[in-house]
């Protein structure tokens, strides 16, 4: 699709993926859990990709770092973060307890919980809140055991006893059953949502309502034993002006597509 060739934008991240002698004088190690998709996963060759690695990667060019990424599960890398077997970690939420161990970064972007309607509907649906969908008995598809925030949380009884809302463990099944107009709305994290409508090559097809069930900010945790508040520092200042460049908008436009 046209809109990947935007990945060009982004010139020469891939070479941060190597342990090289970089321009500040260190290589950045940070876990990666290899199933996150589309945040932290592998790609058909077995590489280390995902949002979360392009938008560190540009840091890392800001800053002339190096980058070192590691796949490690979640848990385990929090440990060797505490101890300083690490230096960083993406996709966290901010914590007391996590605030003893790591620094933790400007948020960098928000995991959002919103509900998929197929595109040709929108107009219909666009003022829809989950409440209106189970009221009016819309056939509504979500992840068994997902946490897509309170209000999903404080209906989801009374929508299974209504009959509308169907649980699989799948969010690209999901996804497939809302193209093929077996369901009516898929609540899913919006990027995931999207993910899996790319994969399917028809992510013109769907969009998102207005309506945001729930989002949560995510930072980057870097270790209290291998960074100094000053590196925090240039770190955040740094990713600030990655946020802000028309590069990163156009990142941003591999995992979304752009409406209209």
């Amino acid at each position: 699709m046209g809109r990947l060739l935007i990945a060009g934008m982004i010139v020469g991240l891939s070479l941060l993926s190597t342990q090289a002698r970089s321009d500040c004088g260190r290589v950045y190690s940070m876990a990666h859990s290899g199933d996150y998709v589309p945040y932290q996963y592998k790609d058909k060759d077995g590489s280390l990709v995902g949002l979360d690695v392009d938008i560190v990667q540009a840091v890392m060019v800001t800053m002339g770092c190096g980058l070192e990424l590691r796949e490690i599960p979640p848990k385990r890398a929090q440990r060797l973060l505490a101890t300083g077997g690490l230096d960083l970690m993406a996709a966290a939420s901010l914590t007391p307890q996590r605030q003893d161990f790591a620094y933790f970064s400007r948020p960098y972007r928000d995991e959002r919980v919103v509900m998929f309607v197929s595109q040709g509907r929108y107009s219909t649906l666009k003022d829809l809140t989950l409440a209106d969908a189970v009221d009016q008995g819309y056939r509504i598809a979500a992840g068994v055991g997902g946490w897509y925030g309170p209000e999903y949380g404080n209906l989801k009884d009374r929508a299974l006893k209504a009959g509308v809302l169907k649980l699989n463990s799948s969010t690209a099944q999901r996804i497939r059953m809302l193209l093929a107009h077996r369901v009516d709305i898929v609540v899913a994290d919006l990027y995931v949502g999207y993910h899996h409508a790319i994969l399917e090559g028809k992510a013109a097809d769907i969009t998102e309502l207005p309506h945001v069930l729930n989002s949560d900010p995510v930072h980057f945790m870097l270790s209290r034993k291998t960074n100094t508040a000053d590196q925090v520092e240039a770190f955040n200042k740094a990713l600030s002006k990655v946020l802000m460049s028309e590069s990163y908008r156009g990142l941003i436009r591999k995992y979304i597509p752009e409406s209209g």
